[in-house]
């Protein structure tokens, strides 16, 4: 499977970078940061700042990409044997293929369906292994990084005062101030959404863990 890339979303185009005294357009319509989808930051026109920013957004964004792959290997997993579970696809696979000695093994919050056999691995079985591997890689991602987006968003949330101070002192016309610290508002709001369904990125996370512990006798 191949590796996911990781990257932060930032708004770039030409209008985003122009000052709004001279472009003389109106400002954005705000977009609320949804489920499964990148969070694009806005210029805020103070280096620092927008540093800030693009680190959680490249943080959240690199959650959002191993969210979708954790999904993407459940639901496959569910289309290939035409299950509507992990733990009934698990049961399916060590049925139909009994002759292999299928064991899902975990150790921490590491697992992996183990094979052993002398014959050739059918495609659909290889495929499921990769698929785990895969989905347990993702959930690791997920839950090693929630603490760290929910220390940034924390920290940028007391300094969201001095940050507005910042943005009218840096930027003195009056229609780029705006313009500028509607930008910041909007981070502001999207970042902590970002908390909240990191938050649920991994509680999803922790019920897949669950579910192979059940699967593999184990106690987390």
């Amino acid at each position: 499977m191949a590796a996911l890339c990781c990257c932060c979303v930032q708004a770039s185009n030409e209008d985003e970078a122009a000052p709004f005294a001279k472009s003389g357009r109106f400002p954005k319509q705000e977009k609320v940061l949804e489920k499964g989808k990148k969070l694009v930051i806005r210029n805020v026109n103070v280096n620092e700042y927008d540093d800030k920013f693009a680190e959680i957004a490249e943080v959240y964004n690199h959650q959002v990409e191993n969210y979708m792959a954790m999904k993407k290997c459940l639901y496959r997993l569910n289309e290939v044997h035409h299950c509507a579970s992990l733990t009934s696809c698990m049961e399916r696979i060590q049925d139909k293929y009994s002759n292999y000695d299928i064991q899902v093994q975990m150790k921490g919050y590491n697992f992996t369906l183990l094979v052993k056999s002398t014959e050739d691995i059918p495609d659909d079985l290889q495929e499921s292994q990769e698929l785990m591997t895969e989905m347990n890689r993702a959930t690791k991602v997920l839950l090693g990084s929630q603490t760290k987006l929910g220390g940034m968003v924390f920290s940028a949330g007391q300094m969201e005062g001095e940050m507005r101070r910042k943005v009218k002192e840096v930027n003195p016309a009056y229609l780029d101030q705006i313009r500028l610290v509607e930008n910041l508002e909007e981070n502001m709001k999207n970042i902590d959404k970002a908390k909240l369904l990191s938050t649920e990125y991994e509680e999803e996370a922790s019920e897949v863990l669950r579910e192979i512990a059940q699967i593999a006798g184990v106690t987390i």
